[in-house]
């Protein structure tokens, strides 16, 4: 087996309010079609299981793919949920902590439609259902900005909030925004978490660090054969030209010795 996994990153599972949103909004349909795809010809994993077999503790198919959702949108859990079930797919949820009943007010300060996030009683029913339940800070700050208090704040206190409301152990967090700095890397070990997803494009094998785990974004213009392609070359580059320049750099790679 080849220890190499995908990781997709999904936001909200919505028709878009506006133009500003609609890049992070796949539509409830579009999300059912992927799935289906995903179920029928990869190898859905948990993160669990994507670490374990990265790690040489379990085996990990080529088509491996990990589904994780970003913020706890109220929408993604009603839309998301009946399609996990239904294809048996694991996927992982980053929770805002602070915001948890609340609303998605990091994106309405810059001109997004206001949205509902998951109450307590959601997050405990994805958990009941074997959702992996992770961190995304509590209040959604660009880590690297803030000052070293803050930042182990955000990073440890949200995962003990969760698990007292779980009552079980977090163990996987995303940095918001992708953004994130040696120190945060360092605090989210301290934490005691196992993972953390960046919203870096790539592949994950055995090299990549676990703290810096690389996702594919699913875009709300999106098509299937866009995620076919996103997951053929491990990138968020869908565009028609990319096969011809992938395989370009490869052969002039391979001309320069490099490959």
């Amino acid at each position: 087996m080849t220890r190499r996994a995908t990781i997709l990153m999904y936001h909200i599972l919505d028709t878009p309010r506006a133009e500003r949103e609609a890049k992070y909004c796949c539509l409830p349909e579009r999300f059912s079609e992927q799935m289906a795809w995903i179920a029928e010809t990869r190898q859905p994993v948990s993160l669990d299981t994507l670490l374990a077999g990265l790690d040489g503790r379990a085996n990990l198919p080529d088509d491996a793919v990990a589904v994780t959702f970003d913020d706890g949108f109220a929408s993604t859990f009603e839309n998301a949920m009946p399609v996990l079930t239904r294809y048996r797919i694991p996927a992982a949820m980053f929770i805002v902590v602070n915001h948890i009943g609340g609303d998605n007010d990091w994106m309405h300060r810059r001109g997004m439609p206001q949205r509902a996030l998951m109450d307590t009683a959601q997050i405990r029913e994805m958990h009941a259902a074997d959702i992996t339940i992770g961190s995304h800070t509590l209040t959604h700050p660009k880590l690297p900005k803030c000052p070293p208090d803050k930042m182990s704040r955000e990073i440890a206190d949200s995962k003990a909030i969760l698990e007292d409301i779980l009552s079980h152990p977090v163990q996987h967090f995303a940095y918001p925004y992708g953004l994130y700095n040696d120190r945060a890397c360092r605090f989210v070990k301290q934490a005691g978490y196992r993972s953390a997803c960046s919203t870096r494009s790539g592949f994950n094998n055995i090299e990549t660090d676990r703290y810096e785990l690389r996702r594919i974004e699913v875009f709300g213009s999106d098509r299937l054969w866009n995620l076919k392609q996103k997951l053929k070359f491990g990138s968020n580059d869908a565009s028609w030209t990319l096969p011809a320049k992938y395989y370009l750099r490869r052969a002039l790679s391979r001309l320069s010795g490099k490959d």
